[in-house]
């Protein structure tokens, strides 16, 4: 299929910032990262749809990414487009005739944000989408460039605010929702697995697979995931002590935290808190020279992550 340029599962383990030569479209199964769009960072969290045109450079704030799995598909538009379009066209094999892709280009290119909340379509659609890539049946392109026409339907319904809100989430979810709500207010306190079960009045089981569901994690997982959200937040938007953001964050070491820090964003507490203090005046503009990434360095970068992942499982 020559309008693919690269697609997988994978973990990404590092994002520094570039430029593509066409759309990407990034479904986030498991992490929570920040990741930055021309210079605007947004946090992607499980569940997450993330998506970015060609002329828009974008990377990850932090040096080394934590643990991720994402789907993720890079596909060229008609053209090349070097400077932002607000009405761009897809290839002609997708079938959209002019209005169609000036309804889709509007909304994707007319949007300040990147990051949205996936729908269960895009959930189920995005994994299906890189599946049949990766297949080799002699109707895998006609196949791929449906499921891709409907990606971006779904897409432009989530960017424009037009998707219908989902059904009624059952009792156990309704409780693991409230548990998953109050854990950012609470990340101090030693959870264990037997406490979150209670509270949410279901069995340890029961709560695995409901979180699972939901965020893509293991509880814990997810209290760690949250923790480090929360000792982010305060280096970035505080000038709190370190040790007293550790004990914040249910660290009784400071040391135990920033080694467990650095092993999550690939930088101690204090290199973080510098780091983040916004990009200089130098760091913007060289922001703003970033080239394109070739498509030959775009499939390595791909093929290496998904190597890795496949080392893994």
């Amino acid at each position: 299929m020559n309008e693919i340029i690269s697609y997988g599962r994978f973990q990404c383990s590092e994002l520094a910032p570039h430029k593509n030569q066409g759309m990407e479209i990034t479904y986030i199964e498991k992490g929570m990262m920040e990741w930055m769009a021309e210079g605007v960072p947004e946090k992607i969290e499980s569940g997450s749809i993330y998506f970015t045109l060609p002329w828009q450079v974008h990377g990850s704030v932090n040096p080394k990414e934590p643990d991720n799995t994402i789907w993720h598909v890079l596909f060229h538009l008609e053209k090349d487009y070097p400077a932002p379009h607000s009405n761009f066209a897809f290839p002609k094999t997708f079938g959209f005739n002019k209005g169609e892709m000036k309804i889709l280009s509007s909304a994707f290119a007319n949007t300040d944000r990147h990051c949205f909340p996936a729908t269960p379509s895009i959930r189920s659609l995005m994994p299906t989408l890189i599946s049949e890539l990766q297949s080799t049946h002699e109707m895998r392109d006609a196949h791929s460039r449906t499921l891709l026409r409907a990606v971006l339907v779904e897409l432009k319904r989530i960017v424009a605010g037009e998707v219908v809100a989902a059904g009624a989430h059952t009792y156990s979810e309704q409780r693991v929702q409230a548990l998953i709500a109050s854990l950012s207010a609470s990340c101090d306190h030693q959870w264990t697995l037997a406490e979150m079960a209670d509270h949410c009045g279901i069995q340890r089981t029961q709560l695995g697979k409901v979180f699972q569901k939901l965020t893509g994690s293991t509880p814990m997982e997810y209290l760690f995931r949250i923790r480090m959200e929360h000792a982010k937040t305060l280096l970035r938007e505080t000038d709190i002590k370190i040790i007293d953001i550790a004990f914040e964050c249910g660290y009784s070491s400071s040391q135990y935290f920033a080694n467990t820090f650095k092993q999550a964003t690939g930088a101690t507490p204090s290199e973080y808190r510098k780091h983040i203090s916004g990009l200089s005046a130098a760091e913007s503009r060289n922001w703003k020279k970033i080239q394109f990434r070739t498509e030959e360095e775009e499939r390595q970068r791909v093929q290496a992550f998904s190597s890795l992942n496949k080392q893994k499982d």
